[in-house]
């Protein structure tokens, strides 16, 4: 059994949700009979020690204040810890966006979830949708306001954006758990959506609305991803939005969705393309648009998924016979199988190098 270091909070928006993520996390790897060393990250990036982490994940504190220090000197308390692998459950950026991927990455250790690259393109949503096109995947259309063209000339925003019809979605292009997401009815308001996501964000993503039933998909592994059960959300509000996640608890979720089998097969096929296209690894939820009954948009790839009651990533997994003790098993084995191949191949460049030498 693995001693894993836990690495929760962080300076996101979704700090709290992520100390839920974590108990769940905490509880599972512990009933698979690991050894939990909680690394918690307060609200201005420093990191506690275990002993100061460890009430967060007994429910004790519903956050972690900000310490007040660089931020530099408290990674010993990770540096020293003698973990073996790493499982990062820190939402948002600074945690899902290739910044925590890249830290792991520099100490060698082992860690769950995606890569640096993929955690990055599947953050950006702009960049994710580009990815994803141009390997034939249906996204919705879409086009992308920067902060410089908007600070330019505010109200003429509208008139950069195709004429796709209302409905619009406008987001910001990196971001999570629908954080700055607004439904547009009509392109006069488009600005005042465009000034919001952007205080998220230094660019906005505008997108045709779709009508249509929200779907997801959990995939797990590495080398040789598989694909869950689908699932559906039905939001309590216009749209499945930070208040309908976490806040309201009106949404429904559905699993296994009510679907016919072809098209379920559909749906878990484009979510393994989908993963592989961003050169996923580990865990990812894909996220779909089913307009008209029948044609599936990918909305987005979630590359960390939560682990809250209402998150839909171990649900799906449990569809199918695989409970959260066991789902901690895989994860950490495909977290050592990328390490394994990710030394191997540094291993082959040494040697390649000494035979030119």
């Amino acid at each position: 059994m693995a001693r894993v270091g836990l690495i929760f909070g962080g300076r996101t928006v979704e700090h709290q949700v992520s100390l839920t993520s974590a108990r769940a996390v905490a509880a599972a790897l512990r009933q698979a009979g690991h050894e939990v060393v909680p690394f918690g990250v307060a609200e201005d990036g420093c990191w506690l020690a275990p002993d100061e982490a460890a009430p967060a994940l007994c429910g004790q504190v519903e956050r972690l204040p900000a310490v007040g220090t660089p931020v530099a000197g408290t990674l010993v308390h990770l540096i020293d810890s003698g973990v073996e692998v790493l499982f990062p459950i820190v939402h948002g950026t600074w945690g899902e966006d290739g910044s925590l991927q890249g830290l792991c990455e520099m100490l060698d250790l082992p860690y769950v979830g995606a890569g640096v690259t993929a955690s990055a393109v599947a953050m950006d949503k702009a960049l994710c949708k580009s990815v994803l096109a141009s390997v034939g995947l249906p996204v919705v259309e879409y086009a992308v306001v920067t902060a410089a063209e908007f600070e330019a000339a505010p109200e003429s925003a509208r008139d950069l954006l195709p004429e796709f019809s209302p409905p619009l979605f406008v987001k910001p292009s990196c971001g999570g758990s629908s954080v700055g997401i607004s439904r547009v009815a009509s392109r006069d308001d488009l600005p005042a959506a465009i000034r919001f996501a952007l205080t998220f964000d230094r660019s906005a993503l505008v997108e045709r609305g779709v009508e249509g039933r929200e779907l997801e998909c959990s995939v797990l592994g590495h080398a040789a991803p598989e694909a869950s059960a689908i699932g559906e959300i039905v939001p309590g509000n216009e749209f499945y939005d930070y208040q309908d996640k976490y806040l309201q608890d009106e949404a429904q979720l559905s699993y296994p969705a009510d679907l016919s089998e072809s098209l379920a097969d559909e749906l878990r096929q484009l979510a393994v393309t989908a993963y592989r296209a961003i050169g996923a690894s580990g865990m990812a939820r894909v996220d779909f648009l089913l307009e008209n009954g029948s044609t599936p948009w990918i909305n987005e790839i979630n590359t960390l998924p939560g682990f809250t009651q209402i998150s839909m990533y171990p649900k799906l997994w449990g569809v199918l016979g695989l409970g959260m003790p066991e789902l901690m098993d895989r994860l950490l084995a495909a977290a050592f199988e990328r390490h394994a191949e990710r030394r191997a191949l540094d291993a082959g460049i040494r040697r390649w190098l000494d035979e030119l030498a």
